[in-house]
């Protein structure tokens, strides 16, 4: 039965939509999620087992998707949507590849280099600095090409080299677009638009 690297493992994840990390995976299995055999000395990786593997893809998955045909379609429509349920599935069991803790002159930056108003940055800033999930500090998970905000599935801006301008870009164009529309719940809705 094949053994997986940690790399060889990430590659076959990364197919299957799974990760975009390679350290989600050692994390994943230093948590015993991913089940694999512990390396013997510093030198040594993890391995993990063909079966295993499988079946931490299949848990993965939506239930009634298989891991042998769920990718194995030419209709892209199709694909997205088994991406997006693939997505809500490990979503709504908190199931993510990380988090972001964005500053706030990380916001000013960003808001700055799109030429956005003071008064929009600040709005904004008002909005994030209030998604806590519990913890001291604002904080937004992430998975695959996406991250959750004010529960709401936000695809990052791909422009943007830097993993944390990924989600602070997409975060400002999202709030930015909401406020232009009308669609914000978050309160406090006098500032001016850009």
């Amino acid at each position: 039965m094949k053994k997986y690297t940690v790399s060889e493992a990430f590659i076959v994840l990364k197919e299957n939509k799974i990760t975009t990390n390679e350290e989600s995976v050692r994390r994943w299995l230093r948590q015993g999620i991913i089940e694999g055999i512990p390396p013997e000395t510093r030198k040594d990786g993890w391995r993990i087992r063909e079966e295993d593997l499988k079946a931490f893809i299949q848990s993965r998955l939506p239930e009634d998707i298989s891991y042998h045909n769920s990718y194995a379609t030419n209709d892209v429509k199709s694909e997205k949507v088994i991406r997006a349920e693939m997505w809500w599935e490990l979503a709504s069991k908190h199931l993510f590849e990380g988090f972001i803790e964005p500053k706030r002159k990380q916001v000013k930056t960003c808001a700055r280099h799109l030429r956005y108003s003071k008064d929009l940055e600040k709005y904004v800033w008002s909005i994030i600095s209030r998604h806590k999930m519990g913890y001291a500090a604002p904080h937004v998970p992430y998975l695959l090409d996406a991250f959750l905000f004010n529960g709401k599935r936000i695809r990052m801006d791909e422009n943007y080299e830097l993993f944390e301008e990924k989600i602070i870009y997409a975060m400002l164009e999202h709030l930015r677009q909401e406020k232009i529309t009308g669609n914000g719940q978050h309160g406090n809705e006098n500032h001016e638009v850009k």
